[in-house]
């Protein structure tokens, strides 16, 4: 080979280092060009941002979709048409709930239900007056276990998130309504009286038996 032609060894081996010290140069303009002065550029800008795992991302959308959901309900209906649907989702709740669970509603009467109270309840979640019994939620239905005050105990709005409007709370008007409405066998008359969600330690009503 001729002495003044280059090795081909060599040849590769110089453009190798042609090559990256040219590609690092460039990259370099590039990152200088976008970043201005190195010193601003953050440690961790490189670090790819931490995802939330599904169940929480579900959990953190429907909060906001239920608290937007009744927003618009309240500003579209008036509120005696919102009472009626939301009292009709409650009572379809309660029916839900006792297929699934095969619960079998024996009717008594307001003197039975008195006794069983008077016999039963040491944890003050019913009493009566007359013809009105007062009950308040202190058990959860899905586990039978005692709950916690302000524990709100619909599984959709548990961490009562900010800003839902009170006319959430008609579901529930309309599932103890439904309840003793079989319980007494009659309709009964049911008024709302304390909620976890407008703050109360415990959601409370007052049934009034005809």
């Amino acid at each position: 080979m001729d002495k003044s032609q280059m090795n081909r060894k060599e040849f590769l081996t110089n453009v190798g280092k042609y090559c990256l010290c040219s590609c690092a140069c460039a990259l370099g303009a590039t990152l200088a060009g976008v970043r201005g002065d190195d010193s601003t550029l953050p440690a961790d800008s490189a670090a790819a941002p931490v995802k939330k795992p599904r169940s929480e991302e579900r959990v953190e959308f429907a909060e906001k979709w239920v608290v937007r959901f009744f927003d618009i309900l309240d500003a579209n209906l008036d509120e005696a048409t919102r009472r009626k649907i939301m009292m009709a989702n409650g009572r379809a709740c309660f029916l839900n709930w006792i297929k699934e669970t095969d619960q079998q509603i024996r009717p008594v009467t307001l003197d039975q239900m008195k006794q069983w109270i008077d016999k039963n309840v040491k944890d003050g979640s019913a009493s009566y007056d007359g013809n009105v019994i007062y009950y308040q939620y202190t058990v959860a239905a899905e586990t039978g276990l005692p709950s916690q005050e302000s524990q709100c105990l619909c599984t959709l709005v548990e961490t009562k998130p900010a800003g839902l409007s009170s006319t959430f709370c008609h579901c529930s008007v309309g599932y103890v309504k439904e309840w003793y409405d079989q319980l007494f066998g009659k309709p009964v008359e049911v008024e709302l009286l304390t909620s976890v969600l407008r703050g109360d330690p415990r959601c409370k009503f007052k049934i009034t038996v005809a």
